[in-house]
């Protein structure tokens, strides 16, 4: 009898189950406030040089002498220029502008943050989009190794360490003494919290039956946003960053004590011969669960050891099968940039900042319930192929919305780029869901961390494009972003959808030969009788 066996005699989706799906979702109240936090804690406010000799300066214009002084030293529309004038010895009045080096800060949306404090502006904002992106670079390097670790010492023992380091940075960032610590430590936050994410979703799936594993994936979105919005109200009630990070630090303290109600995988026990361990586990989800469970079962079980009989090269010695899986890479990198080269950038856009992030996040929700009700009954393809329909007319709008719109029209760009997130946001969700039935089973793991490694490479390109509205001046500046964006989606859209196959209602490919006839005549319907009568034979073998 094979481990899936048994999570179907569980009862599929029973109590214990369905606690274990809540428990292990929990993580994403901390991990979306982590990937939020550097929108507020290292936003760049409006400002301009401090006037020289002037000690109680504010950005704020203080009354007509103050004013005076600011077009006199200020050159127009400069927010890193200052202007000294003079009358030479012919009586000509000459005027020189140079750089500054100290700056005063709107301080109507925040107090303080990173960047106020260490002047992360002008010259050194680059600095800022860095300290962004090395978050996302943690996230990739994690992703990219931990799950070995996972694999050799276990879920749950991957999972108690990450979760003490994700602990202990948000922390250590509370006392950030300069900009290298900062980076470092936002490095270790994205590495540990890859492994706290990568742990409870592998013990999250391997505690449910396969055909109600999309529950525990989609479970995870929703906390994320919940959390998300738990950290937008912090944000609006603490201005200042310290005290806001501390705050923080504080709502995610509780993780510390996951070890106490998260077990560890049966599945990886029995593969590891630790059948004493796994068999307390079962037995007690099944004593959750309310069914009668033969002790002597588990003796018989099989697992299949996660060894890969291909070489994932072979994915692209054909040249359908080549075209397919760079093509899948691609829409995850356009979809994950997209995603967050918005979300990091938001801030750039008009509008109250909190208002457009509550918006955004409550768009996500109804995002997650559309695709859960809906892929399944139009199609992953076609799903796809409008959420990218739907970012790249969004995105192109707002192109235009900041070249000719009149500056009272200025939130017609914010409500574009909200859709244009939106669109990428279903995108990135049909996506995780999908590319598993485009690679063969022995493949289909690797297939999707490869798939979401591209997504990680995304998110770290992310914040370099939202810098090019700093890096490059004038009108072009301000519309780079959108065009690179609506580039990305259009080329991603006409790829999908002359290469990329339908597989809904369609059965899984088992074989590289079985990818290659995906769209040419391979996959019959799921049949549900037979399914359902393999099970009962299962049943009715069990209690004999």
């Amino acid at each position: 009898m094979l481990y899936d066996d048994v999570l179907v005699l569980l009862g599929e989706f029973g109590r214990h189950q369905k606690l274990m799906v809540i428990f292990t979702a929990l993580c994403s109240f901390t991990s979306g406030p982590s990937q939020l936090s550097s929108v507020f804690t290292l936003n760049i406010p409006k400002h301009r040089c401090a006037l020289p000799g002037y000690d109680n300066d504010t950005y704020q214009i203080q009354d007509d002498y103050h004013s005076y002084l600011i077009n006199q030293s200020i050159p127009s529309h400069s927010s890193c220029m200052l202007r000294n004038q003079s009358i030479d010895q012919n009586g000509n009045l000459t005027s020189r502008e140079y750089k500054c080096q100290s700056w005063v800060y709107d301080k109507s949306e925040f107090f303080s943050s990173f960047v106020t404090e260490f002047d992360l502006v002008c010259d050194r904002a680059v600095y800022k989009t860095n300290a962004v992106m090395v978050l996302f670079l943690g996230l990739l390097v994690g992703y990219s190794t931990l799950s070995t670790a996972a694999d050799m010492f276990g879920r749950k023992p991957l999972l108690v360490v990450c979760n003490i380091a994700f602990v202990a940075c948000h922390y250590l960032m509370i006392w950030s003494p300069n900009y290298i610590f900062l980076m470092f430590i936002r490095f270790l936050l994205g590495l540990s919290m890859s492994g706290q994410v990568l742990a409870l979703y592998i013990i999250g799936l391997e505690f449910v039956a396969p055909n109600q594993r999309i529950y525990a994936g989609v479970a995870s979105f929703y906390t994320w946003c919940m959390g998300s919005m738990i950290y937008i109200g912090m944000a609006y009630f603490i201005r200042n960053w310290r005290t806001l990070q501390i705050v923080v630090a504080v709502y995610v303290t509780p993780v510390l004590f996951f070890f106490l109600i998260v077990p560890e995988s049966p599945r990886w026990l029995l593969t590891r011969g630790y059948n004493s361990k796994a068999s307390k586990i079962i037995l007690k989800s099944a004593r959750i669960n309310n069914i009668e469970f033969d002790k002597e079962l588990i003796e018989g079980i099989k697992v299949q050891d996660k060894v890969t009989k291909f070489k994932f090269w072979r994915m692209f010695t054909n040249y359908r099968l080549c075209i397919r899986t760079l093509i899948i890479y691609f829409t995850w990198f356009a979809s994950s940039m997209t995603y967050y080269g918005i979300l990091l950038n938001m801030s750039i856009l008009s509008g109250n900042i909190y208002l457009n992030y509550v918006i955004s996040t409550a768009l996500e929700i109804i995002t997650y319930t559309v695709v859960m009700l809906s892929t399944d009954k139009i199609g992953r393809k076609m799903m796809l192929c409008i959420s990218l329909i739907v970012s790249a007319i969004s995105l192109t709008s707002c192109i235009f919305t900041l070249l000719y719109a009149p500056s009272d029209f200025d939130w017609l760009t914010t409500v574009f780029a909200i859709i244009g997130k939106f669109g990428a946001t279903t995108a990135f969700c049909i996506l995780w869901f999908w590319t598993g039935e485009l690679f063969p089973t022995e493949l289909r793991n690797t297939g999707t961390g490869t798939s979401s490694a591209m997504a990680r490479i995304g998110s770290v390109v992310a914040p370099y494009i939202g810098y090019m509205t700093v890096s490059i001046s004038g009108a072009f500046g301000r519309i780079s972003p959108f065009v690179v964006f609506s580039i990305i989606c259009i080329l991603a859209l006409t790829l999908s959808t002359i290469f990329l196959p339908e597989t809904s209602h369609l059965t899984l490919p088992e074989t590289i030969d079985d990818c290659i006839q995906l769209g040419h005549g391979f996959g019959k319907p799921r049949k549900l009788k037979q399914v359902e009568e393999e099970i009962k034979m299962l049943k009715s073998e069990t209690k004999m």
